[in-house]
């Protein structure tokens, strides 16, 4: 289901789906929101936020990954400064124990462990990894 088909299937069930700050929010009525709509709608967050959040920059990776551009540039900035990051065997992603963590870290990677997990898990497809 793409975004679109998704926010219609939504507001056909009278869910209303809304974004703040990269967050994805909904309301309705009881037992609107089914499993399978939510997992629809999990899996199609990141364009579900460009929609209804364009305020929040994203950035498409080769491959086809989105992430939001602040997710990556503090992963970027995490792995500049040597500070590990790791998914468990669930795709969780572990946050780091270490001295080098400056105050305000620990709230970013709080903020965007979710994408922080996508981007350590992320592989480039075989077909197109450089030869």
């Amino acid at each position: 289901m793409t975004a679109f088909e998704l926010l219609e299937a939504a507001r056909e069930r009278h869910i209303e789906l809304t974004a703040r700050e990269g967050r994805l929010f909904h309301r309705g009525p009881e037992g609107a929101l089914t499993p399978e709509l939510r997992a629809a709608i999990r899996e199609e967050k990141p364009a579900l936020l460009a929609v209804l959040d364009p305020s929040v920059r994203f950035v498409t990776l080769k491959g086809g990954l989105i992430v939001p551009a602040a997710a990556l540039v503090l992963a970027i900035d995490l792995e500049m400064r040597e500070i590990p990051l790791a998914v468990d065997g669930e795709g969780e992603f572990i946050i780091p124990v270490t001295p080098k963590l400056l105050p305000a870290d620990d709230a970013a990677i709080r903020r965007w462990r979710r994408h922080l997990a996508a981007i350590v898990a992320y592989r480039v497809p075989d077909e197109e990894q450089p030869q």
